[in-house]
């Protein structure tokens, strides 16, 4: 293929979309971890990033590169939302044609590899993929608890979950070639304690350029030795009532932690095990007023919560997923057995 030169400059604050016009919003002072001179750009719409390897097309599936942007055919109608088994049978009828062949699915490490973590709405950089949908991309990775769910990425936030495979469809967008692994220069130099401590950082995130990082304390140093559960994630709720940490009431400290021992029982929730809320351990660790009345009424029945409001990041899902474990971790809160639910998987 033959490169062609990219324009360096950062997104713009407002950029147009296939579907019109869509404001997105970048923190300009923010880290720039994804610069357009990142990218070499070749023929055929398609992208190749210096730092991973990849090679990517610039349109989601169903949208055609045409004069430097993103257009479906105004002609036809054009599918480009899948469910992930039509994602993998699209991709496998598109590589038997000779300029589709190596084009796959990424995995979920490959796909966060491209969240532009200034931006918001999309989470992209809009000069390398322009037009993109800041909406939900399938990734090729089942998620290793429910083979019923696969990973997917929300480039309107850059937020990571697992959806059901079956009954949701997603954008889709393919990616070529091999993930050159980001620690490659330090593995070469084995016995440095401090390319280690270096290497224990690279996650993507951080910027293991900056000496000062090792002034940190690793989260793997700060959780080593706590308790954890069947999933080997910490066990924030035998931490808590072993007293292995004091949360404070609010950010200075001074308020106080009031314990209500009350459990809610929730059993509108069809085939599955019914849930519990534990007042005692939420309030052990918050006080009230965060979460009423903002979040929660403080009255019974006063909020209609789904898995569809928790995963969109409302009731629950304003900690969990967040700064609390994940709600894909169905049996933490799935766990009164009833007539009609499935056996006990955990």
């Amino acid at each position: 293929m033959v490169t062609k030169p990219l324009v360096v400059g950062v997104a713009a604050a407002a950029v147009l979309s296939a579907g019109g016009a869509m404001a997105q919003t970048c923190d300009l002072n923010a880290y720039d971890n994804m610069p357009s001179n990142r990218f070499v750009m070749l023929d055929g719409g398609v992208v190749r990033d210096r730092v991973t390897g990849l090679e990517w097309q610039r349109c989601a599936l169903g949208h055609d590169f045409v004069d430097g942007s993103c257009r479906d055919d105004p002609k036809k109608q054009v599918r480009s939302w899948f469910s992930w088994p039509d994602a993998l049978a699209e991709v496998e009828r598109l590589q038997s044609a000779p300029q589709f062949q190596g084009w796959r699915l990424p995995t979920v490490q490959e796909l966060r590899t491209l969240i532009y973590r200034r931006c918001q709405d999309p989470a992209l950089n809009t000069e390398v993929f322009p037009n993109a949908p800041a909406w939900f991309y399938w990734t090729a990775t089942s998620f290793a608890e429910n083979p019923d769910y696969a990973w997917q990425v929300d480039f309107k936030t850059g937020e990571t979950n697992a959806h059901l495979k079956s009954s949701i469809s997603y954008n889709v967008r393919l990616v070529k070639g091999e993930l050159i692994p980001t620690s490659r220069k330090r593995e070469e130099k084995p016995g440095d304690p401090e390319d280690e401590r270096l290497a224990a950082w690279d996650d993507g995130i951080h910027d293991t350029a900056d000496a000062d990082i090792l002034l940190l304390q690793h989260p793997n140093d700060a959780l080593a030795g706590l308790p954890r559960d069947g999933h080997d994630r910490v066990d924030w709720a035998k931490v808590l009532v072993d007293g292995l940490i004091q949360p404070r009431a609010n950010r200075e400290g001074d308020g106080e932690m009031v314990v209500w021992d009350q459990d809610i029982l929730f059993t509108d929730t069809a085939s599955m095990p019914h849930v519990v809320f534990p007042h005692k351990l939420h309030s052990m660790w918050l006080a009230c007023e965060n979460c009423h009345d903002a979040i929660f009424p403080a009255q019974r029945g006063g909020v209609d919560i789904s898995m569809g409001s928790i995963y969109s990041g409302e009731h629950c899902g304003v900690c969990h997923g967040k700064v609390a474990f994940t709600p894909n971790a169905c049996e933490r809160c799935h766990s009164v057995l009833h007539e009609g639910s499935p056996t006990k998987w955990w």
